[in-house]
């Protein structure tokens, strides 16, 4: 992936520095810890709406049993003698057309054209770590001897870095999301036959008024509501390596440079209950769990300043992109990702150097 490359190439060029030769003293460590908060998170749910349809029904055909949200068309004893059949219910008046099929009424019944599978999607772009701490320290190898003497008489020096920071993600999400579901509607002929009102239930054995056993069918769109709950809950252990290039800019000021490898060891954990309502047909709830720990590989860089306030104690801000491989999570169908393709880790640390 061509952004994957222009990271691990920026942190490779952090790296050079490795490569080079300095005139330096023995190595000096510095050992600094401090805030550090992730901020430019991305979280993602998805398939957390589903709804099993309760009344599917055959393709158009007589001497077929037929059942719906507000009725139902059934073979009578005769076998639907003549295509016709005594055996049928229908729950509302408004079910009634006198007027289809050319004035010889019908009843109209509904029924969903499928279930809703995996409905629903939420993305936030701007999650922050609810916490976020770091201890590091630094190897000094000397001077880089390639770049001339800089602010006040101060060589730019170079060396390795590795740091250990921890942060907690916890995002929740109630938003509400819609999805679409096909609806089919069927039509029986009632041949001139004035229906009794409704409600009204036919018997197997009859007598009773006849209802045409072959619907017209035609097909539509309904919109299902969705609502609940997603919370994904994820705790980082985040472990850094790399190398450091300090550019002197004042008497006590200090450029610094940063870039490496990342590899985080991810606890994370997602639940979600979610309630779908088809109008006219009901509402079913679903929810899931899942739980997991997963090794994230990546890359970082940085730049930030370093002030030293002595010889000895220095402090450093810095922001930090630290990239790492996405962590999911997939419970009962549903999905939870969080992506830090475009973190920042924004941070601030006192520094003791001996």
């Amino acid at each position: 992936m061509k952004a994957a490359a222009v990271r691990t190439t920026f942190a490779a060029l952090l790296l050079g520095p490795l490569a080079l030769t300095s005139q330096a003293e023995p190595g000096q460590w510095s050992f600094g810890a401090g805030y550090a908060p992730i901020v430019g998170l991305r979280t993602e749910f998805s398939g957390f709406g589903n709804f099993q349809n309760p009344f599917p029904v055959p393709a158009p055909a007589g001497g077929t049993n037929y059942f719906y949200t507000d009725g139902s068309v059934q073979v009578d004893i005769s076998g639907n003698a003549g295509g016709l059949t005594n055996y049928w219910s229908y729950n509302n008046a408004s079910q009634y057309d006198p007027a289809a099929f050319g004035g010889q009424g019908a009843i109209n019944y509904s029924t969903l054209g499928g279930s809703v599978s995996g409905a629903g999607s939420v993305v936030d772009s701007s999650v922050a770590a609810a916490a976020g701490f770091e201890m590091h320290a630094y190897l000094d190898l000397g001077s880089v001897t390639f770049l001339p003497t800089m602010a006040a008489g101060r060589s730019a020096t170079w060396g390795m870095r590795t740091g250990l920071q921890y942060a907690r993600v916890n995002n929740s999400n109630n938003a509400g999301q819609v999805g679409a579901v096909g609806t089919i509607t069927d039509s029986f002929n009632l041949n001139g036959v004035i229906p009794p009102a409704a409600p009204y239930v036919g018997t197997f054995l009859g007598p009773g008024p006849l209802l045409g056993d072959t619907p017209t069918r035609t097909t539509g769109t309904a919109v299902a509501a969705i609502s609940g709950y997603r919370q994904l809950d994820v705790q980082l252990f985040v472990s850094t390596f790399g190398s450091y290039v300090a550019l002197p800019v004042a008497k006590n000021l200090d450029v610094m440079l940063e870039g490496g490898a990342v590899l985080a060891l991810a606890n994370g954990s997602y639940k979600y209950e979610s309630s779908v309502t088809v109008p006219g047909v009901g509402t079913q709830v679903t929810s899931g769990g899942k739980y997991t720990t997963k090794l994230l590989p990546g890359v970082y860089s940085s730049v930030g300043l370093a002030w030293h306030v002595t010889d000895q104690f220095s402090v450093q801000g810095a922001v930090r992109y630290q990239f790492m491989k996405q962590f999911n999570l997939i419970a009962n169908g549903s999905n939870a990702s969080l992506s830090f393709d475009s973190a920042l880790v924004l941070s601030l640390s006192a520094i003791y150097r001996f």
